[in-house]
């Protein structure tokens, strides 16, 4: 059939970027039933947060450890900057972890150390509430060897969500999607703050700069999870400047063994 079109002079019609946006929340449903059928991942994921003060000197630098999984259960805390985590250690971060899960680009004042800007809290935002963001087709590449559309994702300011906060920094974002061709699986994220914000959360704050990209590794068909996540954010509380360093990479993906 592709023969005989091609001796036709035809093409396939290219999809629109409405339509790979919608064939990604079809692929991230199908996900979701992989994982509930018992197609379940675990992994490791080191995480580095380094926190620089106004002259480029660190003043602190935290390292985490956690056993990770492709379902929605809880990430669980294995090392704490270097040693193995207290009970009381464990559960702090755990808290932290839902309180995150339920806030966008790591909640409350973006200028702060535990602001990650975790990939995954900012990919969930677009696929859940796909129909506040207009997708558009920017073009193609290959990401790891993959064919992938590239496409923006510009937030109607019409649809806003109910934290003036999140509204405020979606509307001064620039994100970009590369969408795996084959599964329309995000392959790659950009998130880039096009200008400074002011008065965060009603705080005499400035954020300079917010920038983030990130990798989906595909595990298996259907299957892909946060790879490689890199942020860096720079700004003001008062007058105290800070920057922020934070990366992720995970490793040592094998599957669960499905329990009857």
């Amino acid at each position: 059939m592709g023969l005989l079109a091609a001796l036709r002079g035809s093409v396939e019609k290219p999809l629109s970027a409405k339509e790979i946006s919608e064939q990604m929340q079809s692929s991230e449903k199908a996900r979701g039933k992989l994982t509930k059928s018992g197609t379940v991942f675990q992994f490791e994921r080191d995480i580095v947060i380094e926190d620089f003060d106004g002259k480029g000197n660190l003043k602190r630098r935290q390292t985490r450890r956690f056993k990770s999984f492709t379902d929605n259960r809880d990430p669980v805390l294995t090392m704490h900057d270097g040693k193995d985590p207290t009970p009381k250690q464990v559960e702090k971060e755990r808290k932290k972890i839902r309180e995150n899960q339920v806030k966008f680009l790591g909640g409350g004042d973006p200028t702060q150390t535990n602001a990650q800007g975790d990939a995954d809290l900012l990919l969930r935002q677009i696929e859940r509430y796909g129909d506040r963001f207009t997708p558009r087709l920017i073009g193609e590449e290959t990401v790891h060897g993959r064919p992938a559309y590239i496409l923006q994702f510009l937030f109607d300011p019409k649809k806003k969500f109910k934290d003036p906060l999140v509204n405020l920094v979606l509307k001064h974002l620039l994100i970009k999607a590369w969408v795996d061709q084959e599964e329309f699986q995000v392959a790659k994220l950009d998130a880039e703050l096009k200008n400074p914000l002011y008065a965060i959360g009603g705080l005499a704050a400035k954020l300079e700069t917010f920038k983030l990209t990130a990798y989906q590794k595909r595990i298996t068909n259907g299957i892909w999870a946060d790879w490689k996540v890199t942020t860096d954010i720079h700004g003001r509380v008062l007058w105290e400047w800070s920057t922020i360093h934070f990366r992720s990479e995970s490793s040592g993906f094998k599957q669960l063994e499905t329990v009857d």
